[in-house]
């Protein structure tokens, strides 16, 4: 019989769940965060996922989530009481993972920050910037022993793209993908360049002054998670180790503690 971990990453837009066998990712799966969905609807996207790959879900032992959607992590909740009936770590800033945040009241500062912190330092060990990309860009920094030192949130790629296209009906159909020239010579390519190049561009110059601002602590490893981090990062100048499963990584270590 295995002994399974679930951990579930609940964002404004999708919501990721892993399913490790001790500390392998086995299976990931990506769903929309829909705060309509009742625990037991979800419950059934989930059955049927894990059935068509075998998975016993009777045998996970533990789970732990992060989330910034209050209300989906209530019905997560409420579903791993009701079918799971496993422990259930829900990370914030006030778990106890060895992070120190230097400010009154920490609160404010969102789980997956906290659970991409955590991760970083248990599996690099050492001063780490890391740029996830997510609904928002969020660009943080934390010490080798566990320092917060801040962070930086920019609009979401995606959901900057989304916003433009949703606006003009002739840009509908452009789909995100690494352009050939700087320049283009189409709309298309020109916003391919603007979207995707800029943003790799506005990501290696922040890096780089960050660097420098904190370059008294010495090595500072830079790493990119996040579903198009590989599509933005590929070519920085900046970028030491893109890790898509960081996140995820992070909550199964928590769990193993």
């Amino acid at each position: 019989m295995k002994n399974i971990i679930m951990v579930v990453d609940i964002g404004n837009t999708h919501t990721v769940m892993g399913f490790y066998f001790n500390t392998e990712l086995q299976y990931s799966w990506r769903l929309n965060t829909d705060k309509a969905k009742t625990e037991d609807e979800y419950f059934s996207i989930i059955k049927q996922l894990a059935d068509d790959r075998k998975l016993i879900l009777s045998q996970i032992t533990k789970t732990a989530i992060s989330s910034v959607v209050p209300e989906i992590t209530r019905i997560f909740s409420h579903l791993i009481s009701k079918y799971l009936k496993c422990d259930v770590e829900i990370v914030n800033a006030y778990s106890k993972l060895g992070l120190q945040f230097p400010v009154a009241d920490p609160g404010f500062i969102g789980s997956d920050l906290v659970v991409n912190a955590f991760a970083a330092i248990e599996k690099y060990k050492t001063n780490c910037i890391i740029c996830d990309f997510g609904t928002a860009t969020t660009i943080q920094l934390v010490g080798k022993e566990g320092h917060f030192f801040g962070t930086a949130i920019a609009p979401g790629v995606i959901t900057s793209a989304k916003n433009l296209f949703d606006s003009t009906a002739l840009l509908a159909n452009v789909q995100l993908k690494k352009p050939e020239h700087l320049l283009g010579m189409n709309t298309t390519d020109a916003l391919l360049s603007g979207i995707i190049t800029g943003n790799s561009m506005m990501l290696d110059g922040f890096i780089k002054a960050l660097r420098n601002e904190y370059k008294h602590l010495g090595e500072i490893k830079t790493v990119a998670t996040g579903g198009i981090a590989e599509l933005i990062c590929s070519d920085s100048k900046e970028i030491d180790i893109i890790d898509k499963s960081l996140t995820l990584d992070g909550l199964n270590l928590i769990c193993c503690k």
